[in-house]
């Protein structure tokens, strides 16, 4: 495909809660009146997963979380995954995001094979690709490189974007890097930089520069120091000097380094600190 900058319908920000949903979601089990995620017990909890609806889809998420419930409540996450297959066309239902964020915060194995399992499937539609590739960022899922590199030249930018930060665990050659350094989407030149830096490769050293001067972030920080030589020791330490926001976190990462500057400098920044 041709690469163009344009967003997919109902990206994760524009979930759109009142589509068209199908007329088998009149009614289920799980819109009886009165039933409180809180007061059921983990089982209860669980098998009222799959049947889960607008009205309680939130609130039984959250306690999956909240009670780390992990692979256990796997099973029904898939089920009600599945029970809404052949949705979310024009964008992602609320039941299919909650669904796969909750596998993501899980993050276990089995929460990953299932993630996996739904990337594979040869019918999920364009519209839902970009919360099904969400969740596996979200759990670092390894992906064979020839899955991923379908996805580099998506007409949706976030679906660009999430391929190349997914692809920094299949490491992949240098020429395909430089295919998202080149991007006409900031987000998508932004995250390729971002794993070229944190495979080591050098020439995301003027990307990254320039993103650090615009945006620093803990991301930025971690690919810079991954290329890191004296100038960027330098320029990262002397943010870091001059301002409060990451100075902990770059301390950590400098300290972390084999390097004699870097650790004087992370030295120079901890004292610093402990004069405030």
């Amino acid at each position: 495909m041709t690469k163009r900058s344009i967003a997919p319908p109902n990206v994760p920000e524009q979930w759109d809660l009142f589509g068209e949903r199908g007329s088998e979601y009149g009614g289920t089990a799980s819109e009886e009146p009165g039933i409180d995620p809180q007061a059921l017990d983990d089982q209860e909890l669980i098998e009222l997963v799959p049947k889960a609806n607008l009205s309680n889809i939130h609130a039984l998420c959250s306690q999956i979380t909240a009670r780390n419930l992990k692979d256990a409540a796997v099973p029904g996450l898939v089920a009600l995954w599945c029970r809404f297959k052949g949705f979310g066309i024009a964008g992602a239902l609320p039941e299919q995001r909650l669904a796969l964020q909750t596998l993501g915060e899980i993050g276990t194995p089995v929460a990953k094979a299932a993630i996996s399992k739904i990337l594979a499937a040869h019918d999920l539609p364009d519209s839902l690709l970009p919360i099904a590739l969400q969740a596996a960022t979200t759990v670092t899922l390894s992906l064979p490189l020839g899955q991923i590199t379908r996805w580099l030249e998506h007409d949706f930018p976030i679906v660009r974007a999430l391929a190349f930060t997914l692809i920094q665990t299949a490491n992949p050659p240098v020429h395909i890097l430089e295919t998202g350094l080149t991007d006409p989407d900031t987000s998508v030149r932004r995250a390729a930089l971002v794993t070229t830096g944190n495979l080591g490769h050098h020439i995301a050293k003027p990307g990254l520069l320039a993103e650090f001067s615009k945006n620093p972030t803990g991301q930025i920080v971690r690919a810079l120091l991954a290329i890191a030589d004296e100038e960027i020791i330098v320029r990262v330490g002397r943010f870091a000097e001059e301002n409060q926001s990451l100075q902990g976190f770059i301390v950590s990462e400098l300290t972390s380094m084999d390097d004699l500057k870097a650790t004087k400098i992370a030295q120079r920044i901890k004292n610093q600190m402990t004069q405030r």
